[in-house]
């Protein structure tokens, strides 16, 4: 049988869809005939993504959502609900934040709102989803990690602990949700220029003190990313937007069927064999 990913009439629900990787996956689900509902906290970001989906010839639709608020994820689980006519097919929970703050240097205040998004936006997430995938008995939850939560890092590492909480919770929830018929997985990005890069290069430059303001030039900051892209990816080459959303698409069709609480890296080897 040839793989062919028709999501033609599901219900595709995803977070942090306003930009970067969830606005990607957003377009790559709808490329594949899904209908896609968005959560976003900026309700510009989210209407323009909104209007990309529909000009593509699929349904859409968007609520207001801070994942980090538990009334703001049920509301946006019972909008998704009803703009699915009942039912949800999958859901992605791909809205995070990083944290720029060297452990030495780090504020109380910014590891609260790391891992209330992260890691509390999660939790928030999976226990409404679940409760719409759990009652149908069907449907496919992704969360998106990074590959900064494998092994943890010799920088970032408020945020790298963050993300091993998101995939541990992932690989809980897969085996609690598991005898109702529903997948739980994660994604594990690579290393991708995406906005958040242009923060970790700032933090570079800046030796992860957020005293220190250090401006660069753009070829320095390309000499920064050339850097990383080198020491860090086997392949030599970073990945892109699209290979993570590839990855996520494949992840919530049924030629992944037998998958579960896996946690998946898209990273050209940076984490291979951990």
């Amino acid at each position: 049988m040839a793989m062919n990913i028709d999501f033609t009439g599901k219900t595709v629900l995803i977070t942090g869809a306003g930009r970067g990787l969830g606005k990607e996956m957003a377009l790559q689900f709808a490329g594949c005939g899904a209908n896609v509902y968005l959560g976003n906290r900026k309700v510009e970001q989210g209407e323009e993504t909104v209007a990309e989906l529909e000009a593509m010839g699929v349904r859409a639709g968007f609520t207001k959502c801070d994942v980090a608020v538990e009334e703001d994820v049920e509301k946006l689980i019972a909008d998704a609900v009803e703009f699915g006519g009942g039912k949800l097919d999958v859901i992605v929970n791909a809205a995070g934040v990083i944290c720029l703050q060297d452990l030495m240097y780090i504020k109380s205040e910014e590891v609260e709102r790391l891992f209330s998004i992260n890691v509390g936006g999660t939790v928030n997430m999976l226990k409404h989803g679940l409760k719409v995938l759990e009652g149908q008995k069907s449907g496919n939850f992704i969360t998106v990690s990074s590959i900064a939560g494998r092994d943890g890092m010799n920088m970032l590492q408020a945020y790298s602990a963050s993300k091993a909480a998101v995939t541990s919770l992932t690989q809980s929830a897969a085996k609690m949700a598991a005898p109702y018929g529903v997948r739980v997985n994660s994604i594990l990005p690579g290393i991708i220029r995406t906005a958040m890069w242009e923060e970790i290069l700032d933090g570079m430059a800046n030796e992860w003190n957020p005293d220190v303001k250090n401006t660069t030039t753009p070829e320095q900051r390309e000499e920064l990313w050339n850097a990383s892209v080198k020491s860090m990816i086997p392949m030599g080459h970073a990945q892109q937007a699209e290979d993570i959303a590839w990855a996520t698409v494949f992840m919530a069709s049924d030629f992944a069927r037998e998958i579960t609480g896996e946690c998946l890296s898209i990273d050209g080897g940076t984490t291979s064999g951990r």
